[in-house]
């Protein structure tokens, strides 16, 4: 059963740099095992708002409570067992192999950024797992400065789940990757948030992804959260233009009936 409190709460949350607000007093309270999709034109303040959530920028004003404890009192060994995070693009030059670069992901687990260790007795069976479920078992012994950006995004994911946070926070999954890619990623993460309860937060540009997958948009402009509802009452000809200042048509998908943006 769910908790009726929230897992992430955000409250009057505002974060300058220099005479630039980057957010401005927002406020968000997100469930367990909400999808939770972020969309915004760039400069509105979408991975700012990641990068508080995940406890590496502290506000100027206001807090965020992860598990109803101030982020910012926790270290960052309680933040990774409940929050996992894939960046948009990993450094392509990482010395390690695909599996350790995996195993690493345990640390919050195991006290130990180099490894597996003794004291986490089952993590060398959930890396194998992870591997395995993400598609990308054949590649263990490989470098990761070998993959592809598709197989680099995907050892991102395994570790993510490696990690075993109930909270996965991506910023644009799917960014750079050809659509044969896209598609991979996209739906490794469909199969992922259908068969366990993680809450899912992500940053997106894709919007036709965000409408036909995730249960919650959040629309950010100039730092403010200026839309905060369903796909369906988000992805509209008069939220989209408030949140972009430009026009689209939106039609419904010919098979699910959600919405889906045409440029």
């Amino acid at each position: 059963m769910k908790s009726a409190e929230p897992c992430l709460e955000v409250t009057q949350l505002s974060i300058s740099m220099g005479s630039e607000l980057l957010l401005d007093t927002v406020n968000l309270k997100i469930h367990e095992g909400e999808r939770l999709a972020i969309i915004g034109a760039n400069g509105a303040g979408k991975t700012t708002l990641l990068r508080c959530l995940l406890g590496l920028l502290q506000p100027d004003t206001g807090q965020i409570n992860l598990y109803g404890k101030n982020i910012s009192t926790l270290t960052r060994g309680n933040i990774a067992r409940n929050i996992a995070y894939v960046p948009q693009v990993l450094n392509p030059e990482i010395p390690f192999s695909v599996h350790d670069f995996i195993a690493m992901s345990r640390y919050s687990h195991s006290g130990n950024h180099h490894g597996l260790i003794a004291t986490d007795n089952n993590g060398k069976e959930i890396a194998d797992t992870m591997m395995q479920r993400t598609g990308i078992q054949h590649l263990a012994h490989r470098s990761m400065s070998t993959l592809s950006g598709g197989e680099r995004q995907k050892a991102s994911i395994a570790a993510a789940l490696t990690q075993q946070s109930p909270i996965l926070i991506l910023d644009e999954p799917a960014a750079h990757l050809d659509p044969k890619q896209q598609d991979s990623v996209q739906t490794l993460l469909e199969e992922i948030s259908q068969s366990n309860n993680h809450t899912i937060i992500t940053v997106t540009h894709d919007l036709n992804w965000a409408a036909s997958c995730f249960d919650r948009l959040i629309g950010l402009k100039n730092g403010r959260v200026i839309s905060d509802s369903t796909p369906q009452e988000s992805i509209t000809t008069e939220n989209l233009a408030g949140i972009f200042e430009a026009q689209w048509e939106i039609l419904p998908h010919p098979r699910t009936g959600s919405p889906m943006v045409i440029r």
